[in-house]
């Protein structure tokens, strides 16, 4: 079964190796992994794609006994349930809809919103909801809470902006941290 395995801690030596220790000991093979290390900050992040049976506490409890103070987490691998946000040029869209049909993208496509209804017949040949919110004679914090109505409920990992080129206000990027 595939997992992933996401660690952020204050960056230190050694902890590629008490992560991968740990891992090895309890038969994980790491498939893919990543890390970045916040220099200014000094913070470590890893993220790792395992394979292997896992009791995710179990997991996380051998971690922290080498790592102590780490934010853990473990879950089954799966798609990027995202959201878009689209207007009226078809070109950056259409490359999303095409490449996560033919699952070079590993992401799953929970709708679109345009503020202009011309892309809805392209959108849904490929069978994902489509929302047309025209921004015309609305402030951007009425048009943002029409979007904010269908997007809030779906709690997408990620709001993909597909040449949406209206600048979007503090209040509605604070609903969605590091996930534009």
């Amino acid at each position: 079964m595939e997992y992933t395995l996401l660690i952020q801690c204050d960056d230190k030596k050694g902890l590629i190796y008490k992560i991968s220790k740990v891992l090895y000991e309890n038969d994980f093979n790491i498939e893919n992994q990543q890390e970045f290390v916040d220099k200014e900050n000094n913070k470590f992040f890893f993220r790792a794609v395992i394979n292997g049976e896992v009791d995710k506490e179990e997991l996380k409890q051998k971690i922290l006994k080498e790592i102590p103070c780490a934010k853990i987490e473990v879950f089954k691998k799966r798609k990027k349930r995202v959201f878009i946000l689209a207007t009226k040029e078809a070109h950056a869209l259409g490359d999303i809809l095409i490449k996560t049909y033919s699952n070079d993208l590993d992401i799953e496509i929970l709708g679109v919103i345009a503020n202009r209804d011309n892309l809805k017949e392209l959108v849904e040949k490929f069978n994902i909801p489509f929302y047309y919110i025209p921004a015309e004679n609305k402030s951007r914090i009425e048009h943002e809470n029409e979007m904010l109505k269908i997007i809030k409920p779906l709690n997408p990992d990620f709001i993909i902006l597909a040449k949406f080129m209206r600048i979007l206000t503090p209040n509605f990027v604070e609903e969605f941290p590091n996930k534009i």
